[in-house]
């Protein structure tokens, strides 16, 4: 993708670097994702999509229900993610989400397969890519895979083993299509080119674009092509039969840089551009189109053919402030023109919403507004909250110094010691009294730790040998009893990010808000426990981020300024 360069001079002061940073922000929301749909892999609908995000330590793959917006699973990994696809495990009958996999295409030249039921990477297929592996594709039992060097490797699932490898001598390959018999795939860089798997031989090559091809579908049963590439203004769509032109069949313009494209099974195309504007064409991608028409009467230029409709979203606080579409989806149900599936938002919480194109003639609408808010911050308060929400809100206490104190530390020091001999006799009286004590009652909820040894009792009671499966037991119980001996237990793990984040992944949804409320009061007494608390409140804002109801959480932005 192009660099986008934001040029200002140094007069324009504050407004202008506030103008610039606006700039920026929307050109990164804008840039083409890492990503792909499930459709056909679990249902005959889009259910999940597979996201990639870069992280600190490495790329991470989000799992997101297309449906609510939350996420399902994650996984971080070192490796850099270049491509996803989706498919099932072999030999699997139905398509139940026990039996899904995600294709990860890595930078190191390996191929990982990632279960979202285990949360897991299950295989790792390696040895037969040296360079960067920039596309997957599942066909059966199979996987395809492509390098930027235009090797084609065909893998078995499930030995793991290359069954065939293809070296299309295509430099900088970037996109790489499939055939639904796996006997011919189309490779793309600059070019397209037509391959046959088995006897490893060009087909057919097609001239491209000026850029590097992003993306490759089929249309019209597999008799035609449909390209586009980056900073490229239009969409080709290719015959792909064997007496087929190197020219394109119609090239498909609009206003702005191609940023994801799809394609119906009637042949009509769906195009986002970088402008944040989704482009649709009416049954333009079909087996045989005359020279002067197409099915859709599309109207054409001295370019090419431009849309028949055209969607924009505006926000409703400022109608001239456009909010930007990032990906659409025909349905995969039918003929899948009746309904279409919009993303917008960003890439930490992206914004799912099924619309209608057509209009009563069948054909599409001219031009669709939609109005609808802005996304705001997910660590503010929403303008308009729910009943629920603003109940929650006025529960919570927000941080203000306002009676705060300077301690002296020798004094605060001595006190600690007293109220720790305190807790020592408390101890000893409950023992004496045959009430269990606090590692009595973590050692009932632990499991996988070392219990045995005596000499642990100690170290079980401030938590730190309890495996995340442990935790997560105590965390509820403290929870659900009220207890807050055992949540300082689970407080006391802060310094192992790992322990952190699964504890975390595993506590059950009706437990989150009450735990995010035991944090913030712990905050809002004792700001100075900052560092303990604040590693559980970021991962649990990080995994449990799309439920609706955090964003009543009103005293984190106060937390999030002094950190």
């Amino acid at each position: 993708m192009v660099k986008k360069t934001v040029h200002r001079r140094k007069s324009q002061g504050a407004h202008g670097t506030k103008k610039a940073t606006k700039t920026s922000i929307a050109a990164a929301e804008a840039e083409r994702w890492t990503c792909a749909f499930d459709g056909g892999a679990t249902s005959d609908a889009d259910s999940s999509l597979a996201l990639v995000r870069s992280g600190i330590n490495g790329h991470r793959l989000r799992i997101i229900d297309v449906h609510t917006g939350t996420q399902r699973s994650e996984h971080a990994g070192a490796a850099k993610i270049c491509s996803v696809a989706w498919g099932r495990q072999p030999g699997a009958a139905d398509k139940g989400s026990a039996h899904v996999l995600v294709a990860m295409g890595l930078q190191s030249g390996n191929v990982q397969l990632y279960s979202p039921a285990r949360n897991a990477v299950v295989k790792t297929l390696e040895g037969a890519h040296v360079d960067a592996v920039v596309a997957v594709e599942f066909r059966g039992d199979a996987l395809f895979s492509l390098d930027s060097n235009g090797v084609v490797v065909q893998w078995d699932v499930a030995s793991g083993t290359a069954q065939r490898e293809m070296k299309t001598g295509l430099s900088g390959a970037c996109a790489l299509l499939v055939a639904a018999d796996a006997q011919r795939v189309a490779v793309a860089s600059h070019r397209i080119e037509l391959w046959d798997v088995s006897r490893a031989v060009r087909l057919h090559s097609w001239p491209g674009h000026t850029a590097p091809v992003h993306t490759l579908l089929w249309a019209a049963d597999e008799a035609a092509l449909v390209s586009a590439a980056d900073t490229d203004r239009h969409v080709h769509v290719w015959d792909a039969t064997p007496d087929a032109e190197a020219r394109p069949r119609a090239v498909l313009t609009t206003d702005s840089p191609v940023s994801s494209v799809d394609v119906a099974a009637s042949g009509s195309v769906l195009a986002v551009g970088e402008d944040g504007v989704l482009y649709a064409w009416h049954q333009i991608a079909v087996a045989q189109r005359s020279t002067d028409s197409t099915a859709s009467g599309a109207r054409r230029n001295a370019i090419g053919y431009t849309a028949d409709g055209v969607v924009r979203v505006v926000s409703t606080a400022t109608p001239t402030q456009s909010l930007p579409i990032l990906r659409a989806r025909f349905s995969r149900v039918g003929s899948g023109e009746d309904s279409v599936l919009i993303v917008r938002g960003g890439a930490v919480k992206p914004l799912f919403e099924t619309l209608s194109l057509a209009g009563p003639d069948g054909q599409f609408e001219r031009e669709l507004v939609l109005n609808r808010e802005p996304q705001g911050n997910l660590l503010l308060t929403s303008s308009r909250q729910t009943d629920a929400e603003q109940q929650l809100a006025a529960q919570l206490q927000v941080y203000s110094e306002k009676g705060a104190s300077v301690t002296d530390p020798v004094a605060e020091g001595v006190r600690a010691s007293q109220r720790a001999g305190d807790d020592d006799a408390d101890e000893s009286a409950r023992a004496a009294q045959g009430v269990p004590t606090l590692a009595d009652r973590i050692k009932q909820l632990s499991v996988g730790a070392d219990t045995t040894d005596p000499a642990n009792g100690a170290a079980l009671a401030a938590g730190l040998r309890l495996t995340a499966g442990t935790l997560v037991r105590v965390l509820v119980q403290s929870l659900h009893t009220a207890d807050p001996e055992m949540l300082e237990t689970v407080l006391s793990n802060a310094s192992r990010p790992n322990i952190v984040r699964d504890t975390v992944l595993g506590l059950p949804t009706a437990y989150v808000l009450p735990f995010l409320q035991q944090l913030f009061e712990r905050f809002h007494a004792t700001p100075a426990r900052a560092t303990q608390l604040l590693p559980w409140i970021r991962c649990t804002l990080a995994l449990h981020a799309a439920l609706s109801h955090l964003q009543a959480v009103v005293a984190v932005s106060g937390i999030d300024r002094r950190t």
